[in-house]
């Protein structure tokens, strides 16, 4: 069974909220994401694809994910795709994806 962009949204909020108050469940998250998720949501989570579960530390008020290390010589479109700056080649920085500007 696939997931649609909506229902994995939904879920993604969902499950932030039972971590937030459900200590076993949070716990379970973070041993076992994949098989938390499925039993929380009914949808299997295909067993190749990796979910990484990081808890907020209070301590820190930013995280930052970096990208696999390309090396040294890295082109302006690689570079733009790794800051989070293109969509399927699109600028999303300036007009955001599709080219439709957002506010």
């Amino acid at each position: 069974m696939s997931w649609t962009q909506s229902e994995m949204e939904k879920s993604y909020q969902d499950l932030l909220a039972k971590a937030v108050t459900d200590e076993n469940f949070r716990k379970e998250l973070i041993a076992n994401p994949n098989a938390a998720i499925a039993k929380a949501t009914g949808k299997e989570i295909p067993a190749d694809y990796k979910i990484r579960i990081i808890e907020q530390d209070p301590a820190y008020q930013a995280t930052f994910f970096l990208p696999p290390f390309a090396g040294e010589e890295v082109s302006e479109e690689e570079l733009m795709a790794m800051a989070g700056g293109s969509c399927g080649g699109n600028a999303c920085a300036a007009n955001g994806c599709a080219g439709q500007v957002t506010k």
